[in-house]
Order: C-alpha cells, then structure tokens, then sequence
C-alpha cells in the first residue's frame, strides 16, 4: 500500500495550502479576528506538515493530521457562528466528509 501516500500526502498538503490561504483572507475581509486568522494558520501549517510526516512515514503523522483537520474544523465552526449568526451544519458535512477520507488514506499509508 505503499501508492497510497503518493495519493494521501499531496492531498493533505493541498488541504493546508487552502486552510493556510483562508485565514488571511477572512481577516482582511472583516470575517474573524486575526487571533483566529492566525489560527487558521497554524491548522493549515499542521496539514501541510502532517502531509510531508506522511510521505516520509512518520509515526507523528497521524497525531499532527487530527490536530490540524480538529483545529480547522472548530475554526470553521466558530467562523460560521460569528459570520452568519449560527452554525449551519450542513455547510461543514462536505468538510468532515473530506477529512474523513484524507485520514483515512493516511493511516493505510501509514499502516499497511
């Protein structure tokens, strides 16, 4: 199963790269603060370093990918709740969906 972190690293670095892009957006647009722009960041540097920790197989790989996709998760949630009020769960479905599969293929990575 070695292909899979050819499949899940770049994915997780992907991810980062979005998270890490949002956070300064959101902020200059008046969206969150920039305590909480600036956790986005660090989520989105914790997949971005979980990525490469999977492609070279570490055993902190998983570890630092949950505190990223919880951290972002939260973030987006408490985003969500500042900007429009409540929390619209059904926007963050598509997130979960899609953290579930990248830890997922991560720790086949990493286990098979």
């Amino acid at each position: 199963m070695e292909w899979l972190k050819y499949l899940s690293a770049p994915f997780t670095v992907l991810y980062g790269l979005l998270a890490l892009m949002a956070g300064p957006q959101q902020w200059r647009r008046g969206n969150v603060s920039p305590m909480a722009a600036n956790a986005m960041l660090a989520a989105g540097l914790l997949l971005i370093v979980s990525g490469y920790l999977v492609w070279v197989a570490s055993n902190w790989a998983l570890w630092l990918l949950a505190a990223g996709l919880i951290g972002m998760h939260m973030l987006a949630a408490a985003n969500s709740q500042r900007v429009q009020g409540k929390v619209i769960w059904s926007q963050h479905v598509g997130r979960l969906v899609l953290s579930l599969v990248l830890f997922g293929l991560s720790y086949l990575a990493l286990r098979g």
